[in-house]
């Protein structure tokens, strides 16, 4: 489950109701607080009910087809099925927010409590790649042998501590590239013991990655 501080709660945003005209919404996209805005959720009248998102993009393209402006934003809704819960797993956040700015999140009541934006998942995989505490990133490639995580894990432990460990694979039945996060700097006498104890082991190390100039 991810942490309900990371939504930003419907009293923080501004939104529009199923009624609203598309200009309506052109006028507010022109306001100067709104002014950067990209998309607005709309609600039922009631205010508790999400609909769907309307698009600036997609105001502008209706413009310019000439159509009609009076009718309500819902002619031109978008992600009307797509939204969360605030007890959702990460992963079904994870998979259901990679191609959107924002995505709803609704309530145990299936009210509308507020969005989690993209932004928030990169600062949250950010965190979990102790980027802030690591001074060097190293990948290695396994061997898809059973046990070879706790057999990288072993060598490095042996030199420093591990902040985070994640696995990346692009492509099915092909050997992984595990991600560690390391205390220590990338010029580390440390760091050449540790690099030299995996490659004796079969494990290659195929990227090294300064930290510092992510913080």
């Amino acid at each position: 489950m991810f942490p309900k501080s990371l939504v930003i709660p419907k009293s923080k945003l501004t939104t529009i109701t199923e009624n609203t005209t598309i200009q309506e919404v052109y006028d507010l996209f022109n306001t100067p607080d709104e002014a950067h805005t990209r998309t607005f959720p709309i609600l039922d009248q009631s205010g508790q009910l999400f609909r769907g998102n309307v698009y600036k993009q997609h105001v502008l393209e209706h413009i310019a087809h000439q159509r009609d402006m009076s009718l309500p934003a819902t002619a031109i809704m978008r992600n009307s099925t797509k939204f969360i819960y605030t007890n959702s797993k990460f992963y079904d956040v994870f998979f259901a927010i990679r191609d959107l700015p924002f995505i709803a999140v609704l309530d145990e009541n299936h009210y509308f409590y507020g969005i989690f934006t993209h932004d928030a998942l990169m600062n949250v995989l950010s965190q979990s790649w102790s980027v802030e505490r690591g001074g060097v990133a190293i990948g290695v490639e396994d061997r898809l042998q059973r046990g070879d995580l706790s057999k990288m894990s072993k060598i490095i432990t042996r030199f420093t501590n591990i902040e985070s460990v994640v696995s990346l694979q692009s492509e099915k039945d092909t050997p992984l590239t595990v991600m560690f996060t390391l205390p220590i700097s990338s010029s580390s006498d440390l760091l050449k013991q540790i690099i030299t104890k995996l490659e004796r082991k079969d494990f290659h190390v195929i990227s090294i990655e300064n930290l510092d100039q992510f913080k």
